[in-house]
This record gives C-alpha cells, sequence and structure tokens, in this order.
C-alpha cells in the first residue's frame, strides 16, 4: 500500500475516532463509506474497522477490574445471539456485492442520522423480548458492513434500562460481537493477514482521535455538534445509497 493512501487512511481514522470521542457513537459509521469510497474495498475495510473495535473493546475491559462473568447475565440473550449471529453472518458475505453493501450500510447512515436528527424517544417496554432479535441484527451488520453496534445501541436507548447500570454488559456485547465477526472472517478465508499490519499501524491513531474528541467534548456545543454530524452522515447516507458523487 502506497505511503499515500496509508495517510489518508489514517487521517480518516482519525477524523471518526474524534467524532467519536465527542459525540459518544460511530467510527464505523463515518471510517467505513469513506474508506470504501475511495481507498479499500469492503473486504479490506470490514475486518480492518472490526479488529481496530476489538482492540479498543479490550483495551477499555482491562481496564474495567471488576469486569466478572454476572456482568454477562442481564443481557445474556442479547449478548450470546449477537454472537453466533455475527459467527454465522460470515456465510453470507458471498452474497454482498458492493451494490448490496453500500445499500446496506447507506441505509443504516440514514437511519442513524434521522434518529439523531429528530431524537426519537419510544419507551419500549419489556425489553428482554427483542434482545434476541437485536442481537442477531448486531451480529449479522457488525459481520457483513463492520457496523452492527448503532442498531442495539438506539433500541437500549429507547428502554428504560440504565446504560450507567449496564456500561459493562453493554461493553461485553461488543466485545462478542467483534470476537464473532473476526472468527466468522477466519473461517471463511476473509480475513487478510495484511489487516493485522493496518491494525497496528491504524490502532494508536484511533486512540489518540478518541482522547481528542473526549478533550475538546466539553469545549464545543455538543448539541449542535451533534445535529451537524447527523447532518454529515444522512449526505453520507443518501450519497451511499444513490451513488451520487
Amino acid at each position: 500500500m502506497a505511503l499515500d493512501i496509508i495517510f489518508y487512511i489514517g487521517l480518516i481514522l482519525l477524523m471518526s475516532s474524534t467524532i467519536k470521542g465527542i459525540t459518544g457513537f460511530g467510527t464505523a459509521l463515518f471510517a467505513m463509506p469513506l474508506l470504501t469510497a475511495f481507498f479499500l474495498t469492503p473486504e479490506e475495510a470490514r475486518p480492518l474497522i472490526v479488529t481496530i473495535n476489538l482492540m479498543l473493546n479490550v483495551f477499555i475491559l482491562l481496564k474495567e477490574r471488576k469486569l466478572t462473568l454476572t456482568h454477562m447475565l442481564p443481557l445474556k440473550a442479547l449478548i450470546i445471539s449477537g454472537f453466533l449471529a455475527a459467527l454465522l453472518g460470515g456465510f453470507l458475505l458471498p452474497t454482498m456485492n458492493m451494490h448490496t453493501f453500500n445499500i446496506i450500510l447507506g441505509l443504516l447512515l440514514i437511519f442513524t442520522a434521522v434518529n439523531k436528527l429528530f431524537n426519537f424517544n419510544l419507551i419500549i417496554t419489556n425489553p428482554k423480548r427483542f434482545f434476541i432479535p437485536m442481537g442477531i441484527m448486531g451480529g449479522l451488520l457488525n459481520t457483513l458492513i463492520g457496523a452492527g453496534g448503532i442498531p442495539v445501541l438506539i433500541f437500549l436507548s429507547n428502554t428504560a434500562i440504565k446504560k450507567d447500570d449496564f456500561r459493562l454488559s453493554i461493553l461485553l456485547f461488543f466485545f462478542m460481537l467483534n470476537v464473532g465477526s473476526i472468527l466468522s472472517f477466519v473461517m471463511n478465508q476473509a480475513y487478510p493477514v495484511s489487516t493485522l499490519y493496518s491494525v497496528f499501524i491504524y490502532i494508536p491513531v484511533v486512540i489518540v482521535g478518541g482522547l481528542v474528541g473526549m478533550r475538546f467534548q466539553h469545549h464545543i456545543n455538543e448539541r449542535i455538534f451533534q445535529k451537524f454530524v447527523s447532518i454529515l452522515l444522512l449526505f453520507m447516507g443518501i450519497n451511499t445509497v444513490f451513488n451520487l458523487f
């Protein structure tokens, strides 16, 4: 890979992780459409993004010294179904041509943008009955487009579940989601060895971006910035689906 391409990919990941540090969502949502539009194929971008997210999960979980298996119990149906769906989702990878990939990714971007712009708040009663279908959706999306966490986070935000009370359970869910996707890539010979080299190059960039974003979080109007980011996501989603540019 040429040095200028390595630089531009790093710049995209830096920007994406900085935005996530400020807003709290969406490294993959920003990086994936830009990477696949200009520099990487979906086959190259998926394992890169998923592996970076997994390493960040490991980093955070290692800091949480109180993590035990009991933290899995509250969301066990979500975690187990997500892991299995991510693992089995690899068998659908042969059906994911560029057109299908762009449509699914673009619709996810549009859905996320509309949800953030209009701040939809629905109180979902008895959310446990939706854990398995939401886990399946998250797992499949994580393997097929490298971005399975956002629908689950939006779902959880519309329940009475308090994120602080279940923070470790949610972190464990994302960890298992990414583990399942990586195992799926390996099983289906969709994990290039070169991805590992790229991960070690870009993981410091992503960490720095996240830290910078969190540092500036309290120095900007987060509400206005979230709206700006949502409009950007909407534009990217429409462009990804319809290939306007």
